[in-house]
């Protein structure tokens, strides 16, 4: 059933049905009778309106302003919103490594027998440790995602990081088939493939984006080159600033999503030099505290066509700053 066509027929089909409980309502019948039929009708026109009405919603609603905001000391938001090629909304966060106050956490390891660590949100990341903001980072398994009573994992399950992870100098995670690590120093240097001395934090996503301040050749499939949510982290040549790219996708006429080649390229508008591609698709989340200190969504991830839905994943990247003006 196509968008246009199927959202109307499931809102007229409960119309119909609403319309059907006012006319059983006033037949002279018993009540056990038009309460029954009133419920029988009832259930299936009510779901009808409201699947209906948010599908309408769904595909129809408009896209946000692009704004820039100074979010925190060091830490600059852009909101990225265009029509063509296709309707798109994309979030980039700047920061600066050598503002004081910055300060970085990648999701500490807890290792057991069934995982490298144990499964949340990355608002649950977020509020837990107290960062400013956070992404989500390395790709995981065991994931599957049937049906809103069908997926895993959930909050709290162990999985296993693809890919290296360190958390203060806690290392976890594989080395994984053609994963590039991002390795941050204690003292914030930002270094690809090999660390800055100690490993302090590390994360790592399938593949180089940019290199060498150029986009990478991309592999004829169906994950570069069509549009798809994508998390991307990059830095730049000096490894001052360090860029958060979100983008949301899966949303026709709001956000559809972006190739790998033009995710490069918004990157090198910004200056970007160097940059991974980390888990995309439905876990693809960007999350910061707001003025009272509650974690708010940024972005609109999508699972099962709801939006909203915040994928459980397995590591993080969190972000410490100061508030502006201290």
């Amino acid at each position: 059933m196509r968008p246009l066509l199927g959202a109307p027929l499931l809102v007229l089909s409960g119309l119909v049905l609403t319309g059907g409980i006012g006319l059983l309502l006033r037949w002279r019948v018993r009540a056990w009778l038009r309460i029954g039929g009133g419920l029988l009708l009832g259930g299936p026109g009510l779901i009808g309106c409201v699947v209906g009405g948010y599908w309408l919603w769904f595909t129809h609603r408009s896209q946000p302003e692009a704004v820039r905001e100074e979010w925190f000391a060091g830490v600059r938001y852009e909101r990225v919103v265009f029509q063509q090629p296709r309707p798109v909304v994309a979030h980039l966060v700047r920061i600066d490594l050598e503002e004081a106050g910055i300060d970085l956490l990648v999701t500490p390891g807890e290792p057991s027998g069934e995982g490298d660590v144990f499964a949340d949100t990355t608002s649950g990341f977020a509020a837990r440790h107290g960062v400013q903001l956070a992404i989500n980072a390395n790709y995981f398994y065991p994931f599957h995602n049937t049906h809103p009573l069908n997926y895993a994992p959930h909050v709290g399950d162990p999985v296993r990081v693809v890919g290296k992870a360190a958390s203060r100098g806690s290392a976890y995670g594989n080395e994984g088939k053609a994963m590039v690590t991002l390795y941050l120093s204690r003292d914030r240097r930002v270094s690809f493939e090999h660390p800055v001395g100690e490993v302090w934090h590390a994360i790592s996503g399938m593949g180089y984006v940019v290199r060498d301040g150029a986009p990478v050749a991309f592999a004829e499939d169906g994950f570069s080159r069509v549009p798809y949510p994508r998390t991307i982290v990059a830095a730049d040549a000096t490894g001052r600033y360090l860029w958060l790219l979100v983008v949301d996708g899966k949303q026709p006429g709001y956000s559809e999503g972006l190739t790998l080649e033009e995710a490069a390229g918004l990157l090198l508008k910004q200056g970007a030099h160097t940059g991974i591609q980390l888990d995309g698709g439905g876990s693809a989340t960007l999350v910061r505290q707001d003025t009272r200190g509650r974690i708010q969504m940024v972005n609109t991830p999508t699972n099962f066509r709801i939006t909203w839905w915040e994928r459980v994943v397995a590591t993080h990247l969190g972000v410490y700053a100061r508030p502006l003006g201290r």
